[in-house]
């Protein structure tokens, strides 16, 4: 009887092992853009899919799909409305989140985002899922029904993928118009400066590529 129980229980343990193990992820991600007072043309659009191991807290993220879209227009009387479409191989052991990001151009000012940690693939190899981006514009009271804008659906990507790579973003606040030195180390001794940040007076953020096992960061006044 105990020996019946034994292989139940390895049973159950393969069984619960087995999904994890699953093969390629494929999902499509309904976004809303929320009308706001700005009009909103030539959008750029910054999407990725990341994963990462709940088991090694302070270990970095990992890159493995990135979709980017280009002079986005977005509608000026309703809220605007986007698909698109993730995919990846699922490894043993990684969960899986998103970063969406919506900037008046590459490089400037961050006009959408994701409000919180927004996960995918959650005991699922085929995931649907609806968001609504957080925006800190003055919004506007939509006169129309929702406008389908862009291309970011389908079976293909409407980016593409030119590296995978580990990657951390890093959060900070600085004083309006203040100038910072963002700098990384390998051992807290030696800094070196990766770019020149302006603070807003608000929350700002940046993704980074991770080299090597250990790295720390620091903002430095300039």
């Amino acid at each position: 009887m105990t020996k019946l129980r034994l292989l139940l229980l390895f049973g159950f343990c393969v069984v619960g092992l087995a999904k994890p193990l699953a093969g390629p992820l494929e999902g499509v991600v309904h976004l809303t853009f929320p009308l706001t007072k700005l009009k909103m043309l030539g959008i750029f659009v910054d999407a990725r899919l990341y994963e990462y191991d709940p088991f090694l807290a302070d270990f970095p993220a990992t890159l493995v799909d990135q979709v980017e879209i280009r002079d986005l227009d977005l509608s000026t009387t309703g809220d605007s409305l986007l698909d698109m479409h993730f995919s990846a191989t699922r490894k043993p052991r990684m969960n899986y989140y998103l970063s969406i990001r919506a900037y008046s151009r590459k490089g400037g000012t961050q006009y959408y985002f994701i409000d919180g940690f927004q996960k995918i693939f959650t005991e699922k190899d085929e995931d649907e899922i609806d968001l609504r981006l957080a925006t800190r514009l003055t919004r506007k009271k939509p006169e129309g029904e929702p406008v389908h804008v862009g291309s970011g659906g389908g079976a293909e990507p409407a980016g593409k993928v030119t590296g995978i790579h580990r990657a951390v973003e890093i959060e900070w606040e600085g004083t309006d118009g203040g100038e910072f030195l963002l700098q990384k180390s390998d051992d807290l001794e030696n800094w070196e400066t990766i770019e020149t940040v302006v603070g807003t007076g608000g929350t700002k953020s940046t993704f980074l590529r991770v080299e090597g096992r250990v790295q720390f960061w620091r903002l430095h006044r300039e």
